[in-house]
């Protein structure tokens, strides 16, 4: 069942509402912003319930790692609000920084505790607070920087080996696969959220898997791995101001070739 969650502006950090299931004629609207008393806004993030994309990216995979998809799914949330507010499209890039909040933050949170690692839902809303107070994009970038340090901070505190980091970029490739997929109906693009979203999750893999090298042999792999991710950037682009929309099968076609290569690592 598709849902969503209000997460209102400044606030979000305390305000965690309940979730309410959407009918079958507003399930089309990713996210919109809703006029509420007192000026404030109000962006409706969409909880995804089904197999695919976010909420399918921890299945199959254990609990530790697990900890660390859903780390890596959050990051790339905000580094593709960062992308679509350097391309002008400001209300999109604040309501897409409030998605991990209504879509997984209460399950970080509680796996913050349990590893003992502090939370970075502050530094998350400081890079919401620099886009919404309209900052200039090197602004914006410095607050998702910190923002990233954090992350990096706890993901290495876990101490992931190899084999692991391999197994979190396939699941985030698969997810940004499934969200790009997700993304276009009728051979156009008619979700840039899920897009953009997509296009970062690839990054996010990229940086994951190039931290995984060590010897000579699994330095190999790594290089094999990110030459199997090059050709996702045929997927994405713009032409006249418009996203374009490509095969879903390059997507796919990344993820499988990386996941057999990541098989390789012991």
């Amino acid at each position: 069942m598709t849902k969503i969650r209000a997460v209102t502006a400044r606030k979000w950090t305390g305000l965690l509402l309940a979730t309410t299931a959407l009918g079958a004629g507003v399930a089309e609207a990713r996210m919109a912003p809703l006029a509420m008393p007192q000026e404030e806004t109000v962006w409706l993030a969409q909880a995804e319930g089904g197999e695919g994309g976010e909420a399918g990216a921890v299945a199959g995979v254990d609990v530790d790692t697990a900890y660390l998809v859903r780390l890596a799914i959050v990051q790339g949330h905000l580094i593709a609000a960062e992308a679509l507010y350097e391309k002008g499209l400001t209300d999109e890039a604040i309501g897409l920084s409030y998605h991990p909040e209504a879509e997984m933050m209460d399950d970080v949170r509680q796996s913050l505790a349990a590893h003992g690692q502090e939370d970075f839902t502050p530094a998350m809303q400081v890079f919401s607070e620099f886009m919404e107070s309209g900052a200039p994009a090197t602004e914006v970038h410095a607050a998702l920087i910190a923002f990233q340090a954090a992350v990096d901070g706890v993901i290495n505190a876990a101490v992931p080996d190899a084999k692991q980091r391999f197994a979190v970029a396939v699941a985030i490739l698969k997810a940004a696969a499934a969200e790009y997929t997700g993304s276009i109906e009728g051979g156009a693009v008619t979700d840039i959220l899920a897009y953009n979203e997509a296009q970062a999750f690839i990054d996010v893999a990229r940086e994951m898997v190039g931290q995984a090298g060590g010897d000579a042999k699994l330095d190999a792999l790594v290089v094999r791995a990110l030459a199997a991710m090059d050709p996702s950037a045929e997927a994405f682009g713009m032409a006249d101001g418009t996203f374009t929309a490509n095969d879903p099968a390059i997507l796919l076609g990344v993820a499988a070739r990386v996941e057999l290569i990541g098989s390789q690592v012991r």
